[in-house]
């Protein structure tokens, strides 16, 4: 990188030089062709700039320190020099960017991926460059690029890839291409003509002028030839003598060192000087613009100059890149000091220009460079300026003075004097809308005066129009309009009337035009019927309102019969057409933020000759309307940047119909148009066909992205606006995006093919389905018929059963029947037995007794008993027995007594035993069923 500090003697001067550029400014602002500053943060690049041209696209590019610059409009891009050396010249030609290095020249040309790609020419020299060798110039001859260093010009053929070249170490080669006729100077200060290869001696500059460098050479209308030189001024070649050019700038170009200088197509000269920045010769010599830092220039060092295909002067800088509209219909004027402020009025009177701002009334001679001046006695806020009668009057936040060339006097004292109109019949009067209320001035003996205040009326009233001679109309933008009828020498308001016919608006304003009152507001203009107080749209003004967005209800009549409004995005002019009826409507692009003026005080002044005056805050913009056209322009479309799997995004070729993967369809467009001049806003509209078929809404913005689009086939279409006018091509980007993979033909017919296979395996799954289900129904059928039977057999289970206890209960009726019988008979034969004791001497063998104990004793009857016992509960003694079978057949017969619950009173006679012993068996038994006391005999017979 030590070859970057190796700058040759000539341009030492311009370093050394650096230290002076704050102190040159000039102590006057002017008029100058607006100024786009491009700073190194703006294009990323480093500060100085030594080359700059453009190509068929209308695309600038730069030559930089840290390589090539291209700006497409929009946005600029740096591609780094290939071995990152200062970029010292540069010539787009056709389709190619050639461009000069240190020890290194070549070519960019724009790749099919869209971005520009080096290619050497020095490398296939056949001898290496020189140290330390430059490329400082290219220029295009014939079928020739020519690059130039201070040792040897290179002749490429681009048909033929042929590079020849010519040697003369420390020879201090420069060229120049002046109609097409290749010029060069050498060291011994020698201007050479270059014809078929052989160098022909035009004039030895050095010999009689001192004359050791020529930065540029022109042609004048005659043809002849003009030398630019650093220090000693411009000569001229006339007749094939060389003298000292005679021309009105002389003075002021011998003040200055210039380091190089081009000449326009209309025959202009612009210089570059090392440290006072900008100067601007017509074709004659005249002095046109002196143009440095305090005019906005970027930078007072110039280090190239370069004219565009719309005559825009592009300077590269020792700080920066700017860009002068010098054929723009616009003159701006910046006041740097900050002393003028926000102009809200602008008048003409006797050559001189009065603007009326927030801090005072100001005057600037028209023809003369000078910073407008402040009138004495006028600081403060000036809301109007107005010429009646060959007087200008200025309305003042302290009253209305008359303004007569540098002086102010004040001729009524009444606070906020909004606006001034003559009123009708009265020619010498003229009505003032101020802070509260109207008043009138009367002009008596050639002197100005206040006549009166109107009575009965109190209200600010900045819009106010006088319509049918004593109607006075007034827009309050917060109440309404009031119609106000007045008495005839407008002393008093004889009535008024705020219409509810008619809505307020903010912003709005009402105007006389053309006879008819105007009311403009947000929703459109109308005439408003002054005899019925309502409003209907104008069928040819409402279109200047729907032209742009709104902004602000203030109308302006000129001496011209045109009427100004005022939007967001432009200034639109009506003027009668000469066809009856009929408005032609002109849009100037200027934009609010371009005006810098304050909403709803805007102010335009005619000057004369189709030039205008607009006063904006601490500048004012002058137009010239016959440089105003509707050039086309066109739009392009720079680069498509495709979302790739690592979400970044990758610049892919705008041509033919492309086809991209599922996996990258998150695209951004990005599109610019080559308008560089800086008043004009370029406004862009897109849609994407197969996304969305309607246009989108204009704006500024110079890219769109679109976030995971759907597989199909797209056509992306981009237009462009400056203006009103649209761009006379629309680009468009063919595109597909693919089917994903599980989308793909492939995977359609493996899914046809599932199709049917699962299709298949339903079939047969509900095939096997409604078998199950039939197989099933039978067997809950079989099972309904299985429970069925079943229940059936329970049921004839329960009636046997049934009956069986029915039988049982039977037996039991009989058993205890036939117990209880046996009971009684027993009982019956022992009260017999104990009667015969008692009442006969019978001794106890006697037969009686002994047939009475043989019925107590019957072992039929206990037969009969068991066999009844058993019938009733079958088994009884089977289980006691088997239970208990230590238990002998007295025991077995009274468990059965106890089993039929009998008491032991009842049991006795059945034992023909008495009770007490009865309680014995009892007990006994309780023994040998070995049971607790807890335990009942009887519960326990019961349970077994």
């Amino acid at each position: 990188m030590l070859f970057k500090l190796k700058i040759p003697k000539v341009y030492f001067v311009l370093v050394m030089s650096l230290p002076l550029l704050l102190m040159n400014y000039k102590g006057v602002s002017q008029e100058h062709p607006p100024i786009i500053n491009f700073q190194p943060s703006d294009y990323n690049g480093e500060n100085q700039n030594w080359g700059i041209s453009q190509d068929n696209s209308g695309f600038i590019y730069v030559a930089n320190n840290d390589g090539l610059l291209e700006f497409n409009g929009a946005r600029w891009n740096l591609y780094k020099s290939p071995n990152f050396s200062i970029m010292r010249s540069v010539l787009a030609y056709e389709d190619k960017i050639y461009a000069g290095y240190h020890r290194e020249f070549g070519f960019w040309k724009r790749s099919d991926t869209g971005s520009l790609k080096y290619t050497s020419l020095s490398d296939s020299l056949s001898s290496e460059m020189f140290e330390d060798e430059n490329i400082w110039n290219i220029k295009h001859i014939d079928e020739w690029i020519v690059f130039q260093s201070y040792n040897r010009i290179y002749f490429y053929n681009p048909d033929t890839g042929k590079i020849t070249f010519e040697t003369d170490v420390d020879n201090y080669y420069r060229i120049f291409n002046v109609s097409d006729r290749l010029y060069l100077q050498k060291k011994d200060r020698s201007v050479y003509l270059l014809r078929n290869g052989k160098e022909e001696l035009i004039t030895n500059l050095g010999n009689e002028f001192d004359v050791r460098l020529v930065l540029n050479i022109f042609e004048t209308a005659d043809k002849n030839l003009l030398f630019l030189t650093r220090k000693k001024g411009i000569f001229l070649l006339k007749n094939s003598k060389v003298e000292q050019w005679d021309f009105p700038a002389k003075d002021v170009i011998s003040k200055y060192q210039i380091f190089g200088g081009i000449q326009l197509r209309d025959g202009s000269l612009v210089l570059g000087t090392i440290s006072n920045g900008l100067i601007i010769l017509d074709s004659s010599g005249n002095l046109k613009y002196q143009i440095d830092k305090s005019d906005s220039l970027g930078n007072n060092t110039v280090l190239s100059l370069f004219e565009d295909s719309n005559g825009n002067v592009w300077t590269g800088l020792d700080n920066g890149i700017d860009c002068l509209n010098i054929n723009s219909y616009i003159t701006e004027y910046f006041d740097s000091s900050g002393k003028l402020g926000t102009i809200y009025a602008s008048a003409v009177k006797d050559g001189n220009l009065y603007l009326g701002t927030n801090q005072g009334l100001f005057l600037k001679e028209l023809k003369k460079e000078s910073n407008p001046k402040l009138i004495e006695g006028t600081k403060g806020q000036v809301w109007s300026l107005k010429k009646f009668d060959g007087d200008l009057l200025c309305g003042h936040t302290d009253g209305t003075f008359l303004i007569n060339d540098n002086s102010a006097t004040l001729i009524s004292s009444i606070q906020g004097a909004w606006d001034f109109k003559p009123i009708p019949n009265h020619p010498n009067k003229i009505l003032t809308g101020n802070y509260h209320g109207l008043s009138v001035l009367e002009k008596l003996n050639n002197t100005w005066r206040l006549s009166n205040k109107i009575e009965g009326f109190k209200y600010s009233s900045r819009f106010f129009e006088i319509m049918n001679a004593n109607e006075i109309w007034v827009n309050h933008e917060y109440k309404g309009i009031f119609k106000l009828e007045v008495d005839r020498d407008f002393q008093r308001i004889i009535s008024t009337e705020l219409s509810s016919k008619i809505p307020k608006g903010e912003n709005s304003g009402i105007l006389k035009y053309n006879s008819d009152l105007l009311y403009y507001t947000k929703d459109g203009i109308f005439k408003i019927d002054t005899e019925t107080g309502t409003i209907s749209k104008d069928t040819i003004l409402n279109e200047i309102a729907l032209l742009n967005q709104f902004l602000s209800g203030k109308m302006v009549e000129d001496s011209n019969k045109r009427l100004w409004t005022f939007s967001k995005e432009s200034i639109i002019f009506s003027e009668p057409s000469p066809v009856y009826g009929k408005l032609n409507t002109k849009s100037i692009p200027l934009n609010l933020e371009s005006r810098k003026t304050t909403v709803s005080f805007e102010n335009i002044t005619e000057l004369g000759e189709n030039r205008y005056f607009i006063g904006g805050t601490n500048n004012y913009l002058l137009l010239d309307l016959k440089k105003l056209n509707d050039a086309e322009h066109k739009i392009y479309l720079n680069s498509v940047l495709i979302d790739g799997t690592d979400d970044k995004f990758r610049l892919v070729n705008k041509t033919g119909a492309l086809e991209f993967p599922y996996n990258k369809r998150s695209m951004r467009f990005r599109y610019s148009v080559p308008n560089y001049h800086k008043y004009e806003i370029t406004s862009y509209q897109y849609r994407l066909k197969g996304l969305k078929e309607s246009w989108s809404e204009w704006s500024d913005s110079q890219s769109v992205t679109f976030e995971k689009l759907p597989f199909g086939d797209y056509v992306f279409e981009v237009r462009s606006k400056i203006g009103e006018q649209v761009s006379s091509n629309t680009e468009q980007f063919s595109f597909t995006i693919k089917r994903p993979f599980f989308l793909s033909n492939f995977m359609l017919i493996t899914y046809f093919l599932i199709a049917i296979l699962i299709a298949y395996f339903v079939n047969r799954s509900y095939k096997r389905f409604y078998k199950n289900r039939h197989e099933k129904a039978l067997q809950k059928k079989q099972k309904e018929i299985e429970l069925n039977n079943i229940q059936n057999q329970k049921e004839v289970f329960k009636l046997r059963n049934e009956k069986l206890n029915q039988e049982i209960e039977g037996k039991n009726r009989e058993l205890a029947i036939s117990t209880m019988s046996i009971v009684k008979r027993n009982e019956v034969l022992r009260n017999i037995k104990k009667e015969l004791k008692r009442n006969t001497s019978l001794s106890s063998d006697n037969d009686v007794f002994k047939l009475i104990n043989n019925n107590l004793n019957n072992k039929e009857d206990w037969k009969l008993f068991e066999n009844a016992f058993n019938q009733a509960d079958n088994e009884f003694f089977a289980r006691v027995k088997k239970k208990h079978p230590k238990l002998n057949n007295n025991d077995l017969k009274f468990c059965a007594y106890l089993r039929l619950n009998l008491s032991s009173k009842e049991i006795a006679p059945l034992l023909n035993i008495s009770p007490k012993s009865v309680e014995v068996r009892r007990y006994r038994l309780r023994k040998k069923l070995d049971l607790s006391h807890e335990v009942n005999l009887t519960d326990y017979v019961l349970s077994i």
